[in-house]
């Protein structure tokens, strides 16, 4: 996901795809560590969408308090 498109995006739903985006990277590491993950980038890629979507929350919250 862009982060222009995260950008787009409400805080309230990018809290609930923060919450999904954890949930299936702990999933990965328990895949990954049980020997059932077929690709292990995914682990990568999941923590990379973890911190854009908590560089834009960020920034949006900034944002709200300079206004």
């Amino acid at each position: 996901m862009k982060p222009s498109e995260l950008r787009a995006k409400k805080p309230a739903e990018l809290t609930k795809l923060l919450a999904d985006t954890t949930k299936e990277l702990n999933d990965a590491r328990r895949g990954l560590h049980a020997g059932e993950l077929a690709n292990p980038r995914v682990i990568t890629q999941k923590r990379r969408l973890i911190a854009q979507i908590n560089t834009v929350a960020r920034e949006t919250t900034a944002n709200e308090e300079k206004s």
